[in-house]
């Protein structure tokens, strides 16, 4: 199964929206970069977030959603 990104931010609160929102419409997703969101911004790793990724087959319908409730 391949996975695409369909969403980057270092607000972890945006992400847990975000995940809720498509788990409740039936989209298998997965976050990465989770391990590292508390060594963001810290020393300028560079580092610039989490992602939101979802199946390359579901990718369309996950960005309507998201650009319908204001994640754009």
């Amino acid at each position: 199964m391949k996975f695409v990104t369909i969403y980057n931010s270092p607000d972890s609160f945006k992400i847990s929206i975000i995940r809720n929102l498509l788990e409740e419409n039936g989209i298998h997703y997965q976050t990465s970069d989770m391990a590292t969101d508390s060594a963001s911004g810290i020393a300028g790793l560079g580092i610039t977030g989490m992602r939101v990724q979802v199946t390359e087959d579901q990718q369309e319908k996950a960005r309507e959603l998201l650009k319908a409730r204001g994640f754009s």
